[in-house]
C-alpha cells in the first residue's frame, strides 16, 4: 500500500507546481514583474541590461560611452549565478524592444560584443 502512495505522489507532484510559460519561455509571474519593473525603470531613467555572470567582468571602459548615449547601464552579476533567468530574459527583451523602437537597429552595432554573448536572452 505504501508503495502505491509513493508512486501516486511522484506522478502528481510535477502537476502541482507547474506554471504556464509565455512565448519566450517565462512564467506569467516573471513576465508581469519584468514588464512592470521595466516600465518603472523607463520612467526613472534607470534601464539596465542584465548580463550572465563570470569570473571576469565583460564591461569595459568603452561601454561607458554606450551607456551614456543610450541611457542604459549594464549589470554584470559576477561569479554569482542568479536563479531568476526567466525574469532577466524578459526584462532584457523589453529593453531591446525599447532600444530598437527608439534608435532603430544601430544600437546593436555599438553594443560590446563580449557583453552581448553574456546577455541573459
Amino acid at each position: 500500500m505504501k508503495k502505491y502512495i509513493y508512486i501516486i505522489v511522484l506522478l502528481i507532484s510535477p502537476l502541482a507546481f507547474g506554471q504556464k510559460q509565455n512565448e519566450i519561455g517565462c512564467t506569467k509571474y516573471a513576465a508581469m514583474s519584468a514588464k512592470t519593473n521595466f516600465e518603472n525603470d523607463l520612467k526613472s531613467n534607470s534601464i539596465t541590461i542584465h548580463l550572465r555572470g563570470g569570473i571576469v567582468s565583460v564591461i569595459k571602459k568603452e561601454d561607458l560611452a554606450f551607456q551614456e548615449k543610450y541611457g542604459i547601464r549594464y549589470h554584470d552579476s559576477g561569479c554569482v549565478a542568479t536563479r531568476d533567468f526567466d525574469y532577466y530574459k524578459l526584462y532584457n527583451h523589453h529593453v531591446f524592444t525599447y532600444l530598437s523602437g527608439k534608435f532603430g537597429e544601430d544600437w546593436k552595432k555599438e553594443l560590446n560584443t563580449s557583453a552581448w554573448h553574456r546577455v541573459v536572452k
